[in-house]
């Protein structure tokens, strides 16, 4: 298969992760569920830029205009994006690309600084729209940045967090983020990191929705070819550890800061052909031991329930055959997702207050990076299981 960023004729395939569902597609009824589509899902790397790509892309249209993904209600998320508004607090006008429910555009705009929207999930653009945070409901292209240089002008900063991996052709886009910000303008990336995904087993970081899993290297060459440079980098927390890249066109961005050159240097040393071979064996262990472990609640007459319905609880549960037989049901606190199934595998998805009335001996814990945010809401009043690789905290 080929390199859909760098185009090296042949990539190789390390990971296979048999037909998954749509993981952001929760059914509501026994109807919805009945006609679930399933996809291949498998992994390739790419030697030459150091990317990995899915080998199915399903369209995107399918994936985003219906979507049940809400930042606002995970703390750990606001927090993330109050401290980014904070960075950006003198930049002139932002457009935010992928701004979900105004997550960002919200302290944005009570720190007065100019900013917009985009976003093609019709349901979640409504409710940021709204709160009265400005967000047009597009795919982002170069017609939307017409559209927008048009109504509001040129953004001197335009972010893309945890969207840029979704895109089919990246090529377009940022062509289009080129011709929309300012000659000097600034563009922020954070994306899912591959390094992290490969280094600590987040294989249920893999998923149908996002095509792309990006290094370092695999962006510093897909912005070369656009005539953009990355001038800063910086691991960050959300979603289990994202790296976060300024990019400015060649002609006007700063110099490079040393923080780029670590993180390079980190990847020459561990992307490699070593760590895929031995990833599969690492993905299959930490998946048999978490179900063993579940089968074994079951047989002590443990109750087990799930808090957090990401998108990667449909990965894990797919991928691992865990149903409602092994956790009854599953928390999550967003009202989208509450009163349907996990996509696949079907297990029921409830509010909070379900969690008081059952009172279940064990969480597992799939929004696993915000433990201490659901240990305090839950008044650490369980056993908690983090699920890959499964380890019991209390």
């Amino acid at each position: 298969m080929q390199c859909l960023l760098c185009h090296h004729p042949e990539t190789v395939e390390f990971l296979n992760l048999g037909r998954q569902p749509l993981a952001n597609k929760y059914p509501a009824t026994e109807e919805a569920y009945a006609i679930e589509d399933f996809f291949p899902l498998t992994t390739h790397f790419c030697p030459q830029c150091k990317n990995v790509q899915l080998g199915t892309v399903v369209s995107r249209a399918r994936m985003f205009e219906d979507y049940y993904y809400l930042s606002s209600v995970n703390p750990g998320l606001v927090r993330h994006f109050a401290q980014l508004a904070e960075e950006l607090s003198q930049a002139k006008f932002v457009v935010d690309i992928g701004s979900n429910d105004g997550i960002l555009l919200r302290p944005l705009k009570n720190l007065g600084v100019k900013a917009i929207g985009v976003d093609p999930s019709i349901n979640v653009s409504k409710i940021a729209n709204d709160a009265g945070l400005t967000t047009l409901v597009a795919f982002f292209d170069g017609a939307t940045a017409e559209e927008i240089k048009a109504q509001y002008g040129n953004p001197d900063v335009v972010v893309a967090s945890s969207i840029f991996t979704h895109l089919e052709n990246p090529h377009q886009f940022i062509e289009a983020v080129k011709s929309l910000m300012t000659e000097d303008g600034r563009f922020i990336v954070e994306v899912e990191y591959i390094g992290n995904i490969l280094k600590n087993i987040q294989f249920e970081r893999f998923y149908l929705d996002r095509i792309f899993y990006y290094s370092l290297s695999s962006l510093t060459a897909l912005f070369a070819a656009h005539g953009m440079r990355i001038v800063d980098a910086a691991h960050i927390e959300p979603h289990g550890g994202s790296l976060r890249v300024t990019v400015c066109n060649a002609a006007s961005g700063g110099a490079q800061s040393e923080r780029v050159r670590a993180i390079a240097e980190e990847e020459e040393r561990s992307l490699n052909r070593t760590m895929l071979e031995e990833y599969t064996g690492r993905v299959d262990a930490a998946v048999s031991a978490l179900k063993e472990r579940l089968v074994q609640y079951r047989r002590d007459t443990i109750m087990v329930a799930g808090y957090g319905a990401p998108a990667r609880l449909s990965t894990i549960c797919n991928y691992g055959n865990i149903g409602p037989s092994l956790i009854s049901f599953v928390v999550d606190d967003s009202p989208l997702k509450q009163g349907r199934f996990t996509p696949g595998t079907h297990i029921p998805i409830v509010p909070y207050q379900h969690l008081k009335e059952q009172k279940p001996d064990v969480l597992v814990v799939f929004a696993y990076e915000y433990l201490d945010d659901i240990r305090e809401k839950t008044d650490n009043g369980f056993r908690y299981l983090l699920p890959i690789p499964p380890r019991e905290v209390q």
